[in-house]
């Protein structure tokens, strides 16, 4: 215990691997582009068209992080990294394998939406 402690100690601790955003995220540079277009006036169809990406998304967008008279990309970016779970990707197990004997017969799996929660009782 005394010599792993001091290892760390010695390097530094335990790194990390950085976060990364999934595709289906904007980048910061589409946050940018929605900004400038912002600032230009431009339509939301002419913006939606050339980033190729669904009306709800920029309209969530741009509505989450001020609003057409307030949106700034580097906050909206600094927020949309915020928001982020920080083990993305990482989903909690389901109910039956987190109990002895893993999932026998009766186990509920609860699968979780953000609003909803349904459980279904599984037998084999």
């Amino acid at each position: 215990m005394q010599s792993a402690r001091r290892f760390l100690c010695h390097s530094g601790g335990v790194r990390l691997t950085p976060r990364q955003r999934a595709d289906r995220h904007l980048s910061c540079s589409e946050r940018e582009e929605i900004s400038r277009d912002i600032a230009s006036r431009e339509s939301a169809w002419q913006l939606i068209r050339r980033l190729g990406r669904s009306p709800s998304t920029l309209s969530r967008e741009i509505a989450r992080n001020g609003g057409r008279d307030r949106y700034r990309a580097a906050s909206a970016d600094a927020a949309g990294y915020a928001r982020a779970p920080a083990q993305a990707g990482h989903p909690r197990p389901t109910t039956g394998s987190a109990r002895p004997g893993g999932g026998q017969a009766g186990s509920v799996l609860v699968a979780r939406s953000d609003r909803r929660v349904a459980a279904t009782a599984v037998s084999w």
